[in-house]
């Protein structure tokens, strides 16, 4: 026989008792037919096979390098950085930022999203983090190890600690003039009550309600104002509950279902703003972005780390979440005393007067001089709310309290 015709038949020998045997074995244990796809769907979120961090030279023959950018700096991690960590739960994209970086806002240039890894921007408690030397330059990276994991996407960390800016996220903070005039408002109370609380119900007139929607219940604090141009950038609003919808007439009828604050006649009823997750993306400062504080919140003087501010830029100046923000602190005016001081000697020398014999009058003319001060760098902020013109960023780290008319931007923009 033919050596060609033999090993054809040989092959196909092979795939026959290949099948014949998944049916047997798939017949005698019919559990196993759950099991594989099982098995097969928790693998999906595991690497497909293990990779060493530091690449061998025949690795680098196999595949191409892949390309880095240069990084800013020449050392981004810091002395005290570990080799390996293991992601914890309660961790931040932020908080691990700051574990291993100098500058917290480099993450993006630092991060190196293995491509052999599934969702590989996603950081999972339990996963390890690792430096690794890729093309010649330090990066940070999941470390690939073989096993069997099943993370809902909802379960990795978040970049920020979420969990403190809940009660602020479940209200508008700043609503457009238009759309407050066309809000509806509480015009009484079955009651007659004139301060509601919890539980009381009420009636709103205004736009078309649903029954059982909940709305925010709000009220207008002030105005924003751009300090630089003087532009007004929106109504600020107090957050005072929510109200849930139980008969849509005219006055619909709601009830509170939630009380921060008293709430009254005239206040108004808004959407509540859809929740906002852990998908934001750390990006770094902008160059051409230069944004002032004009609020704090609860009429704050003062604030640090882990509160919260507004700024006077917004989407229109193409700000998004996850924006890092270097804060500093115009500078203040120095001044020096200029008066020069007399030179004794110079004068007795001029003079027509022996030096024993009196001295000439001399009348001292003082003077001083003026110059500014350069601003001071005070810490780093990330934005996590985005209006048209005004935005919210977290105070993440700081060195000094942050107040009103301190700057926004990035350490080439500092305040001038």
């Amino acid at each position: 026989m033919h050596p060609k015709t033999r090993r054809s038949m040989k092959l196909n020998a092979t795939k026959l008792n290949a099948a014949t045997f998944h049916t047997m074995f798939h017949t005698r244990f019919p559990w196993s037919l759950l099991a594989v796809p099982l098995l097969l769907s928790a693998c999906a979120s595991a690497p497909d096979a293990p990779v060493e961090p530091a690449a061998t030279a025949s690795a680098a023959q196999a595949a191409p390098a892949p390309v880095v950018a240069p990084l800013a700096s020449a050392q981004p991690f810091r002395k005290q950085a570990p080799l390996m960590y293991t992601v914890q739960k309660g961790d931040t994209l932020w908080g691990l930022a700051q574990k291993f970086l100098n500058n917290p806002a480099d993450w993006r240039k630092i991060w190196y999203a293995n491509p052999q890894v599934r969702n590989p921007d996603l950081i999972f408690p339990g996963d390890q983090l690792e430096i690794v030397t890729i093309h010649g330059q330090q990066r940070l990276s999941k470390k690939i190890v073989p096993h069997v994991r099943i993370s809902p996407l909802d379960k990795a960390i978040p970049t920020l600690p979420f969990d403190m800016l809940k009660g602020f996220l479940s209200y508008p903070q700043i609503i457009e003039v238009p759309l407050l005039n066309d809000a509806p408002r509480i015009v009484g109370s079955p009651s007659d009550r004139l301060i509601l609380g919890a539980g009381d119900r009420f009636y709103a007139y205004g736009s078309a309600l649903k029954p059982d929607e909940l709305l925010a219940v709000m009220r207008p604090k002030s105005m924003l104002y751009d300090p630089v141009s003087g532009e007004a950038l929106g109504y600020e609003m107090d957050a005072l509950g929510v109200a849930r919808v139980i008969v849509n007439d005219d006055p619909a009828t709601l009830s509170l279902v939630k009380a921060n604050m008293q709430v009254g006649a005239n206040d108004r009823l808004v959407a509540i703003p859809p929740v906002l997750t852990h998908d934001l993306v750390l990006l770094p400062p902008r160059d051409d972005l230069q944004a002032v504080v004009i609020s704090l919140p609860e009429q704050l003087t003062r604030i640090g780390q882990w509160q919260i501010a507004a700024i006077n830029a917004g989407k229109r100046e193409g700000v998004e979440p996850g924006q890092v923000l270097r804060i500093s602190r115009p500078g203040t005016e120095g001044s020096i005393d200029t008066t020069p001081i007399v030179d004794m000697r110079a004068v007795q020398d001029a003079s027509p007067f022996p030096p024993n014999d009196g001295k000439p009058s001399i009348v001292e003319m003082s003077s001083s001089a003026s110059f500014p001060l350069p601003a001071k760098p005070l810490g780093d902020a990330v934005v996590f709310l985005v209006y048209e013109r005004v935005s919210y960023a977290l105070i993440t780290q700081t060195t000094r309290t942050v107040r009103v008319g301190d700057c926004m931007g990035s350490a080439s923009t500092m305040c001038h």
